[in-house]
């Protein structure tokens, strides 16, 4: 099921506007969240650094790079009448240092794989339903995004609603992609990802 257009905050209606401050926080752990990571992210991220000469593969990026967390899935069964909210383990990036900082980012705030960066990364703001789908949610992130504080004030690259509904919905089929697959799989993510060391981090 796609994400309806009505799900979308009255708020952004006539659209948003953000340019990221380029201030990395969304870029560190620090308990703020995870960077959650899927299987078109890490294929694309394993060509891309062997493409730049560093040698790599799925097994040896999962091995140096991921790592096992949790993630929340609302499903409702066509066939059922009330749904349920799953926790399944997910694949994240690992975080390094005492400011848990992405291994990509560098010293001055940079993502060093930016072409080749998670959908994730690539659809913050306008992609995350958790924030398109609540302004309060949206006021709440700002307090630790500065790019989201201009947005409250309207200053930043404008998005229409139609850019919006189209980056959300791609952030829900992604999410929805990987349950099914879970849900097909037993839930055990190392049948889903068969190349992960069974020693992964959690």
């Amino acid at each position: 099921m796609i994400v309806e257009e009505s799900k979308i905050s009255v708020n952004f209606n006539k659209g948003i506007h953000f340019s990221c401050a380029q201030c990395g926080v969304c870029c560190r752990g620090l308990n703020e969240g995870e960077v959650y990571v899927y299987m078109e992210d890490i294929a694309r991220l394993v060509d891309f650094l062997n493409k730049k000469g560093k040698k790599c593969t799925l097994k040896e990026f999962a091995s140096n790079f991921l790592k096992i967390t949790v993630q929340g899935f609302y499903w409702k069964d066509p066939i059922s009448k009330k749904g349920k909210k799953y926790s399944l383990d997910t694949l994240g990036l690992k975080f390094y240092g005492e400011d848990d900082h992405c291994y990509f980012l560098n010293e001055n705030n940079d993502c060093t794989v930016h072409e080749a960066r998670p959908f994730q990364c690539r659809a913050f703001p306008i992609g995350w339903n958790m924030l398109m789908h609540s302004y309060h949610n949206l006021k709440d992130y700002s307090k630790k995004c500065p790019g989201l504080r201009n947005s409250i004030l309207d200053k930043g690259r404008y998005h229409s609603k139609e850019e919006i509904i189209k980056w959300t919905r791609e952030e829900y089929q992604i999410e929805l992609n990987y349950f099914l697959a879970m849900r097909k799989n037993d839930f055990d993510i190392f049948k889903v990802y068969e190349f992960l060391p069974k020693d992964i981090d959690c």
